[in-house]
């Protein structure tokens, strides 16, 4: 993007000296272009970094939305498991008893 902005300088320094414009006056020129091409760019591009914070925000707000469902289901999972386990020992003791009472 540079080179483009370089080139377009030059072409506009270049077509004022063509005109007969000095250096100093041409230069300048192109540095009062240059500055009002990037402020209407920052003005026009404004409106794009506020939805982009807003959508930011919202995005955030969402992952921290997920986040606490996995969670959740981290620990439902954990206390299911936990359930099953206790439910294998039993019935492997009760199956044990079953042998030993035989």
């Amino acid at each position: 993007m540079k080179k483009k902005e370089d080139e377009m300088q030059v072409a506009l320094f270049r077509a004022l000296r063509s005109a007969n414009i000095d250096d100093e006056a041409a230069a300048k020129a192109v540095v009062v272009v240059e500055e009002q091409i990037d402020m209407a760019v920052g003005r026009a591009i404004e409106p794009l970094k506020q939805q982009i914070a807003g959508l930011e925000v919202k995005l955030e707000s969402g992952l921290k939305g997920m986040q606490t469902s996995i969670d959740g289901l981290k620990w439902y999972i954990i206390g299911l498991g936990s359930l099953m386990t206790g439910a294998i020992a039993v019935g492997a003791a009760l199956t044990a008893y079953a042998q030993f009472i035989k």
